[in-house]
C-alpha cells in the first residue's frame, strides 16, 4: 500500500508558480471566449442612432397617450356613469364657505344621527341611512377665521334618495 503526502507537506524543491498551474488548467478548458465588445448597432438592432434616440424620446409620450385613452374610452362607450345614492340611502354633503365663497381644506367635524361619522376635510360626501342628522364642527377651517354658524341650524331629515347639505360658514380674518 502506498501513502501519498499532501502538496503542502512537501519540503523539497521550489513549488511551481500559480501561473504555471493556471496555464496547465487553462489548457484543459473546453470553453471558448467570445469577442469582448460588441458595437451599439449589433446590440440594439437599430441601424441609425438618430432614429433610436427619436424612439426613446417618443416612448413616454406614447405611454401617456395610452393611459389617457384607457381612461377616456370607457366614458364614451357608456361603461362608466355617475354614481348615485344606492336605493334607500341618503347623501349627506358637507361644505364650507368663507365670506360667501366656497372653501376647501381641513375641517374636523362630526355627523350625528342614525349613523355616526367623523371627517377632517371639506367638501365631504357620504351615503347614510335615512334619518335625522346634525353637524358639529370640532375644529379647523380657514386660517385666522372664526366659525359663524352651521347652516341649516339644528337637525335635518334625510329621506331615501335625497341629499342633505350642511354648510359651515366662516368669517373673514
Amino acid at each position: 500500500m502506498r501513502l501519498y503526502k499532501s502538496r503542502s507537506s512537501y519540503t523539497t524543491g521550489a513549488r511551481p508558480s500559480r501561473s504555471a498551474d493556471g496555464a496547465r488548467y487553462h489548457a484543459r478548458s473546453h470553453y471558448k471566449t467570445g469577442p469582448a465588445v460588441r458595437s451599439e448597432q449589433a446590440r440594439s438592432g437599430w441601424r441609425d442612432s438618430e432614429k433610436l434616440s427619436k424612439a426613446k424620446r417618443g416612448l413616454p409620450v406614447f405611454l401617456a397617450f395610452c393611459v389617457v385613452l384607457g381612461m377616456v374610452l370607457p366614458i364614451f362607450f357608456g361603461q362608466v356613469r355617475r354614481v348615485m345614492a344606492p336605493d334607500g340611502e341618503t347623501v349627506v354633503y358637507i361644505q364650507a364657505t368663507q365670506k360667501g365663497t366656497a372653501w376647501s381644506g381641513r375641517l374636523a367635524f362630526r355627523l350625528n344621527g342614525e349613523q355616526q361619522w367623523t371627517g377632517s376635510m371639506v367638501p365631504y360626501e357620504v351615503f347614510v341611512r335615512p334619518g335625522v342628522y346634525t353637524l358639529t364642527v370640532i375644529g379647523g377651517g380657514p386660517p385666522d377665521a372664526r366659525l359663524l354658524s352651521v347652516a341649516p341650524v339644528g337637525s335635518q331629515l334625510g329621506r331615501a334618495a335625497e341629499t342633505i347639505t350642511f354648510t359651515a360658514e366662516f368669517a373673514a380674518p
